[in-house]
């Protein structure tokens, strides 16, 4: 397993890459599923071995079949990035991302209560849960840490 802190530095330098490669999504105001995708593409980059890197995946694998993801909507949910091994094993599932961008200020309670009820352990089992709001400079960035169904802690500006 991957402990926290080898996570976050990952994610770190996922950040510093787009901020400093995709400035331009940035500038121009992209879409929010546009700069997720440059986000995703920089954390496959960072070598999290033996996982996948998949973006709004909205499959739950519960034994030995496949089913929409219900995390809060009874119609299923599309989680922005997940890390996993893509297994029917729950312990398999690493990190799940939800992502905003600065002006999008829409379903914050949603995500924050999704982060909660996908590393919680009762029904999905992700190790970690992370909430990023993008800024318009990595230095407005916030991110929100999950674990066991709690936010722990919340990082920006220079601690990213």
């Amino acid at each position: 397993m991957i402990g926290l802190g080898a996570i976050k530095e990952k994610i770190r330098r996922a950040l510093r890459t787009l901020y400093q490669e995709d400035r331009y999504l940035f500038v121009k105001g992209l879409c929010e599923r546009c700069i997720l995708h440059r986000f995703a593409v920089n954390l496959v980059r960072q070598n999290f071995e033996g996982y996948h890197v998949d973006c709004e995946y909205n499959r739950a694998h519960l034994g030995t079949r496949s089913t929409t993801k219900r995390v809060s909507n009874f119609n299923g949910n599309y989680i922005d990035i997940i890390i996993t091994k893509r297994s029917n094993n729950p312990i398999d599932d690493l990190i799940c991302f939800e992502v905003k961008k600065w002006d999008n200020y829409n379903g914050r309670d949603k995500d924050r209560q999704n982060l909660e009820i996908l590393t919680g352990g009762t029904k999905f089992d992700y190790d970690y849960g992370f909430y990023v709001i993008f800024g318009k400079t990595i230095d407005k960035t916030k991110i929100e840490v999950y674990e066991n169904g709690e936010r722990m802690e919340t990082l920006g500006g220079l601690e990213i």
